[in-house]
């Protein structure tokens, strides 16, 4: 299927779907960590390296999501994973996808670093062990800038926000998976970030929405999770 400028799926997420998919994903999540923790019970303690948790955590996230939501919907539509907007994108649209995340990057650091909102700190705190060694860089950028956001973008974009489209028409669809994208970073520390955050899930639905390709969406993610280690592994 080739990438069109406003994807209105001919199949509609309904709420069965949206329901299976998220409890399914849950589901997955929690096994999977109980089986990992009885593997190993260092696991996801204080005492076992941000990276190893980091990690984990986003294998188990990315196959509770690839995993219900192939089941629930790819396998059962002759869609396939077209069905979410996993298509082709075209060429241009991946360079628009990474110059619109450097933009809201640099967008983001420099208001940051005027109002001293304290986000790039924080983060160069919590990374700041794992940063320490080329291997933990390398380890951190796989995790956040490739696995979180194929599974963070199939499920907000292409499971929340196509669910939420025909009902709440394209504008408000965005606005709500953008808020429930940024409740996903809250931190009453930085209350900001949450705000930061749920303009990021905008944007990525923009380009959504704008290209055709929810890989545009990933693309950005990915990006803009690079250049923020890349900030704070080399200020």
């Amino acid at each position: 299927m080739p990438p069109h400028p406003d994807p209105t799926l001919s199949y509609r997420i309904t709420i069965r779907n949206f329901i299976g998919i998220t409890l399914m994903s849950v589901l997955i999540f929690v096994i999977g960590g109980v089986i990992v923790v009885r593997l190993d019970p260092s696991i996801f303690t204080k005492e076992r390296a941000l990276l190893d948790n980091l990690l984990w955590f986003s294998l188990l996230a990315s196959v509770g999501v690839l995993a219900s939501t192939g089941y629930v919907l790819a396998s059962r539509t002759a869609m396939g994973w077209a069905i979410i907007g996993l298509t082709r994108p075209e060429a241009r649209w991946v360079l628009i996808a990474v110059s619109v995340a450097a933009a809201l990057f640099f967008a983001g650091e420099r208001l940051d670093a005027l109002m001293g909102f304290g986000i790039m700190e924080s983060t160069r705190a919590s990374y700041a062990a794992t940063l320490e060694s080329e291997v933990g860089l390398i380890g951190l950028m796989a995790v956040l800038a490739i696995i979180l956001p194929i599974s963070l973008e199939i499920y907000f974009r292409g499971v929340l926000f196509n669910f939420l489209r025909p009902m709440l028409g394209l504008e408000a669809a965005i606005g709500v998976s953008a808020l429930v994208y940024g409740l996903l970073f809250f931190n009453p520390s930085i209350p900001v970030y949450m705000a930061y955050s749920v303009v990021q899930g905008a944007v990525f639905c923009l380009l959504f929405v704008r290209s055709g390709s929810l890989w545009t969406a990933i693309v950005a993610n990915g990006t803009l999770s690079a250049l923020t280690i890349a900030k704070v592994a080399w200020a």
